[in-house]
């Protein structure tokens, strides 16, 4: 047996437990095991959704019935996390009630562009259901489609960029630290436009699987992996000039996919030079 598979038949093993409370109305896998992206060294991504809000009686019945153990324990207003050791694996169970989750489809459907909303979205497209299938399958149907007004809003918020010239002022002073701090931000940036730009859900507000989700868009600056991959490694002038390249093929593509969120501010802020007297 595979890692993924070994990490899909733990997960059931758990989710055994927690479906025998029938206030437990739906779970799947997410992460990189739902996504067949597992290495020996993965954990566990296990979603649970409860009808009602769980008591931590609910929550340790579930844990004592698999014979499973406790990591962490956490909590907030929307969400209880259990961090438990499967088979030797940590996995860590999100838990939220349905409602939260009917709450943060309507907030993605209508353009806001929290990374999280985006998370939980491809957490119900890409996961793999284990238990009560229908919920799931409702809620895949809710967000079937990427709503225009998600994709201009991402497009403003990613494209409001650093400018070119800050960037090649910390080249040429040699600041390296603030510099690719900068150039993480525009990677970033870009990463985050094409998403919005190919109208396709992020998996991962941080771009966790780059390889994958080149493969996901079809709109997107050529060699997109291996430039992105070359800049982070390069000497500051060459990465400044890669990032710069990267940013201005990525406004080319906004302005022709999503012409209604009008880049070219963002582009000219960007592009901005102080006036320096001689």
């Amino acid at each position: 047996m595979d890692e993924v598979e070994r990490r899909i038949a733990l997960a059931r093993k758990a989710v055994r437990a927690y479906a025998e409370n029938p206030k437990v109305a739906a779970a799947l896998i997410g992460g990189s095991v739902a996504r067949r992206l597992a290495d020996a060294a993965s954990d566990i991504e296990l979603d649970v959704y409860w009808s009602s809000p769980p008591t931590a009686a609910d929550r340790e019945a579930a844990i004592e019935g698999a014979g499973l153990t406790r990591v962490y324990a956490e909590e907030d207003e929307h969400e209880w996390a259990d961090g438990l050791l499967v088979g030797g694996v940590k996995t860590d169970v999100s838990g939220f009630v349905t409602s939260t989750i009917d709450t943060y489809l309507d907030r993605a459907l209508m353009g806001d562009t929290e990374a999280e909303l985006q998370v939980r979205v491809t957490a119900l497209r890409d996961g793999i259901p284990l238990h009560g299938h229908d919920v799931i399958d409702a809620w895949r149907a809710r967000c079937d489609g990427y709503p225009e007004a998600l994709a201009v809003a991402q497009v403003h918020q990613a494209l409001d960029l650093r400018p070119r010239e800050r960037l090649e002022m910390l080249a040429d002073r040699d600041d390296v630290v603030l510099l690719h701090r900068d150039l993480l931000d525009g990677v970033q940036g870009v990463l985050d436009a094409l998403f919005a730009v190919n109208r396709v859900w992020m998996p991962h507000p941080f771009h966790k699987w780059l390889d994958r989700e080149a493969t996901l868009l079809a709109h997107r600056p050529e060699r997109l992996v291996e430039r992105t991959r070359a800049l982070l490694v390069a000497s500051p002038h060459v990465a400044v000039a890669a990032l710069v390249a990267l940013v201005e093929e990525t406004y080319d593509l906004a302005l022709e996919h999503v012409p209604d969120a009008d880049v070219a501010p963002l582009r000219a802020a960007f592009e901005q030079r102080r006036v320096v007297e001689p």
